[in-house]
């Protein structure tokens, strides 16, 4: 289904989830952390990696583990190509600057895209990245969840959100 063939309702069979950030952002483990498995570290790989599981309340989906939006004209091209068949993208921002999430984020909204804003490794924040979190709200427009994969913090409120995003409960 092309993007602008796209409803409002997604059809849960065909629904491709994709995780964008920047390199390093927490993409791959929070992937791990949603499937109740142990991190693993594939911030070299150039292309994105699919997977289709089983995440607990969603059911069967196809995860995309984007390449990173930063880094080679290589990566950016195959994120970009695979941000054009995502469903729902989690955008991971794992640091105040964040100029090229903010602008990934419009990039997908014009595509309609539905769009969750992560606050990415909120334990290395001395606040657990409230501040971080206010900021992208005011940027966005939209809430994010605040997540720490090596915490377990906000895996279940980012699993809830995705669920609630699905099912249209906006």
């Amino acid at each position: 289904m092309s993007r602008t063939e796209k409803s409002d309702d997604i059809n849960l069979k065909e629904l491709k989830i994709g995780l964008f950030g920047k390199r390093s952002s927490g993409k791959s483990a929070l992937i791990n952390a949603l499937l109740g498995e142990d991190s693993a570290d594939i911030s070299e790989t150039k292309e994105p990696i699919y997977k289709a599981m089983d995440i607990q309340g969603i059911g069967a989906v196809t995860i995309v583990d984007t390449a990173g939006l930063d880094g080679s004209d290589k990566r950016v091209k195959k994120t970009k190509e695979a941000a054009e068949e995502i469903d729902v993208a989690l955008m991971l921002i794992a640091n105040d600057s964040m100029e090229l999430e903010l602008a990934w984020i419009n990039r997908l909204n014009r595509a309609g895209t539905k769009i969750i804003p992560i606050v990415s490794q909120v334990d290395k924040w001395q606040d657990n990245g409230k501040l971080l979190a206010a900021a992208v709200r005011e940027a966005s427009g939209k809430k994010p969840v605040c997540v720490s994969v090596k915490q377990n913090i906000g895996i279940e409120e980012l699993r809830k959100e995705i669920i609630k995003l699905i099912k249209n409960e906006e």
